[in-house]
């Protein structure tokens, strides 16, 4: 009998599966040193999920901007490496994850960089530990208070956004210029579910995968991406900031849909900073009127 319920509750477990932003702290979250509304609980589930619309952009806690609780959680400098960690109650075995910015209040956001495959780390757990990831801020966005964007899209047609207040301050390449508007991103159908969960959300993840895990073009140590900061930044300078694409917005039933189960994202514009997976799963670009 225990044998048969081990499986069983690791499969009850995968199917809730959710992740949320750890650092930065985003709006609304139990570790935003700026909050003192109650806690959003609703930060690592999909958008549209759990019988409710979630106003898009930031989950609808762009009000916070110029309050108290929208103060900002980090200060970066314009060119410098950082990173963002996340966490949750499971990881869904990866997906695809874009980080970006917005210096307009959330009008627009254009991506800093996209991973391709393995974000959330399959292997890295949950915990914040195990989900560090670098990038490079632009060298060029202006300084100033700007909202820090991630994005994640699993294999189950899933969105998720969360967003956090970050200072930049000057580096050699920035201006006080606002860039261009970017791109348009477009969003897609929610998508189809076989669980609900304890607050009535009802999601579906695969509990089998393939075996490949052979790294592509970055190394991991203990679940922390591992790229040379001057590889990084070199990247990252090639592109101006008012020329980067917006950020990919999908399943979220704007008529642009993700792979579902078989690949992960291949994001059809994914800027000049590109972080490939570890090939467990083929890339496939969304379907659809994206926008992109």
């Amino acid at each position: 009998m225990k044998s048969i319920l081990l499986p069983l509750m690791f499969s009850i477990a995968a199917v809730r599966a959710h992740m949320q932003l750890n650092y930065p702290p985003p709006f609304g979250a139990e570790n935003n040193p700026h909050r003192t509304d109650p806690v959003d609980q609703y930060l690592q589930y999909p958008f549209n999920c759990c019988g409710r619309k979630t106003p898009f952009p930031c989950g609808g806690h762009l009000n916070l901007l110029g309050t108290p609780q929208g103060a900002p959680v980090a200060s970066w400098q314009a060119g410098s490496v950082q990173n963002f960690s996340l966490t949750g109650i499971g990881n869904h075995w990866g997906g695809s994850c874009q980080v970006g910015f917005s210096v307009d209040k959330g009008k627009t956001f254009q991506v800093a960089t996209s991973f391709e495959g393995n974000c959330p780390h399959r292997d890295g757990g949950e915990a914040a530990s195990g989900q560090n990831f670098d990038f490079t801020v632009p060298a060029d966005i202006p300084a100033g208070d700007v909202v820090f964007a991630w994005t994640w899209f699993n294999r189950e047609e899933e969105f998720n956004m969360n967003c956090a207040a970050i200072t930049i301050t000057s580096g050699a390449g920035n201006s006080d210029t606002p860039p261009a508007a970017p791109s348009k991103s477009a969003p897609a159908q929610p998508s189809r579910s076989s669980y609900t969960d304890s607050q009535g959300c009802t999601c579906t993840c695969p509990t089998t995968a393939p075996l490949a895990r052979s790294l592509l073009h970055h190394k991991r140590a203990g679940g922390v991406n591992i790229l040379p900061a001057a590889e990084l930044e070199e990247r990252t300078d090639r592109v101006a900031y008012n020329k980067r694409p917006g950020m990919l917005i999908a399943d979220t039933g704007n008529g642009c849909k993700t792979p579902r189960e078989t690949a992960e994202v291949k994001f059809p514009n994914p800027g000049p900073d590109v972080v490939s997976g570890d090939g467990a799963y083929p890339l496939a670009l969304p379907v659809g009127e994206c926008g992109v």
